[in-house]
């Protein structure tokens, strides 16, 4: 697993308003996630509250939420889970639907080999 920071943009829908943040790309981390005041001020709703295991191995309850992407020229809608402030990442879900992987030696995002079904 390793990390690195990339810019992306994140808006509620394709209406926008967007924000341009930095977020930590994280291999080991499923859903992306985004401060929940953040999440507000987008005007991005909770659809359901889900329970996650924390690196540690502990148990947590966040809302989720679903919103558009923004990376590089290509817009995508994914999961988002309301996490607490400071707290930005780009999680796997999130990359896969852009067709991306994350170059941990590089630090970067690059293109997918090969897309499965």
């Amino acid at each position: 697993m390793g990390t690195f920071q990339t810019n992306i943009m994140v808006g509620r829908d394709r209406a926008g308003p967007f924000k341009a943040v930095t977020a930590l790309v994280d291999t080991g981390a499923t859903y992306s996630m985004l401060p929940a005041e953040l999440l507000s001020e987008l005007n991005v709703d909770p659809i359901e509250q889900s329970e996650f295991t924390m690196a540690d191995g502990s148990k947590q309850s966040f809302p989720i939420g679903e919103m558009l992407f923004r990376i590089g020229d290509s817009e995508r809608t994914s999961p988002v889970i309301f996490g607490p402030t400071q707290r930005f990442l780009l999680g796997a879900v999130t990359l896969q639907s852009f067709g991306l992987i994350a170059d941990t030696s590089h630090h970067k995002l690059i293109p997918a080999p090969e897309l499965t079904l």
